[in-house]
């Protein structure tokens, strides 16, 4: 059973955003895209382990999809948590391509691919990071702690695997035998730690306590709102600055009407602004447009807002794509 979805990453609308808005030529370009690609190519890597574990029974397995919990000051993020009456097993997955070598003793991961070698953090230590963080997060919960099992998965099916202790070979498994692996735990352990009403409680406290991330993409890349070209872009022509009218938007270079072209432009400011829209910072970003025009553009949305009139602060939906784009949902 599929407790939680996994949905478009956050971190990739912002990517896209930050790529259409950001001022052409800007020499941070190309690190934009380079890192856009690798995230990319992990969010593919994670719909695959998603389909292999879709084969598991319906009963009995209870799956939560990037999953990101607190635990006290911590916050930490699962790629995938299954949770069965008997034990909890986390997968982390990983889209790396060419030679892996796993070094038990200095704990790196070696990447060799085109004649050249790099040296990454090693996932086994970040997935095993996760159980002790999970495990903390259980006892303060007042839940027991049952069994907790971790492994790596590597969905890049061309990957070669080399280890420096066999030992490492349980905990690093290729995409193509991820479900037989998950099967084995259910053969070898039979002893339960949970009640099935335990499950559920477990599960809905699970959901309760998902934490979505809205990292400042910004002030990653030491970028500041002057560096991406303002105001509301045209649909046709893909120029900014289009000017309001009545009822519409018109583009001073393609002439180009649109009555919804604003809605980009709304997105766009939560994924790289804020996750909440003022009037006054609203216009910032779209110069020339006056307050009563942004007042009358954003009532209209449906946003989730607090306080009144002027004092009227809009927040982020809390899946955005679906709520700007409800036919990909």
């Amino acid at each position: 059973m599929i407790e939680k979805e996994r949905t478009y990453p956050i971190r990739l609308l912002m990517y896209e955003a930050l790529m259409e808005r950001i001022i052409p030529n800007h020499p941070k370009t190309s690190f934009l895209e380079q890192d856009y690609r690798a995230w990319r190519a992990g969010y593919k890597g994670e719909l695959q382990t998603d389909y292999r574990l879709s084969f598991l029974p319906e009963e009995g397995y209870h799956i939560f999809r990037d999953l990101r919990l607190q635990d006290e000051k911590w916050h930490f993020q699962i790629d995938t948590l299954i949770l069965t009456l008997r034990f909890i097993l986390l997968i982390e997955t990983k889209a790396y391509s060419g030679t892996l070598f796993f070094d038990k003793h200095s704990e790196q991961m070696i990447q060799t691919k085109d004649g050249q070698e790099k040296s990454y953090d090693n996932p086994i230590n970040q997935v095993r990071m996760q159980s002790w963080h999970l495990k903390r997060w259980l006892k303060n919960h007042k839940f027991s702690v049952p069994p907790i099992y971790h492994l790596v998965a590597l969905s890049n099916s061309s990957t070669i695997i080399k280890v420096s202790d066999r030992s490492l070979n349980n905990l690093i498994v290729k995409g193509d035998v991820l479900l037989s692996r998950v099967l084995q735990f259910d053969e070898t352990i039979t002893n339960p730690s949970f009640t099935e009403k335990e499950v559920r409680k477990f599960s809905r406290s699970l959901l309760k306590n998902h934490s979505p991330h809205h990292p400042d993409i910004l002030k990653q890349y030491s970028l500041t709102p002057d560096d991406l070209q303002k105001g509301v872009q045209c649909p046709s022509c893909l120029t900014y600055g289009m000017n309001r009218k009545k009822w519409f938007w018109h583009c001073p270079v393609c002439e180009h009407k649109s009555k919804t072209a604003h809605h980009k432009t709304v997105k766009e400011f939560f994924l790289l602004i804020s996750p909440t829209i003022k009037n006054q910072i609203c216009r910032e970003f779209c110069p020339g447009v006056s307050s009563r025009t942004i007042t009358n553009i954003l009532f209209p949305l449906n946003l989730p807002f607090t306080g009144s009139n002027k004092g009227r602060i809009y927040h982020m939906p809390p899946d955005i794509e679906a709520f700007f784009n409800p036919a990909k949902k």
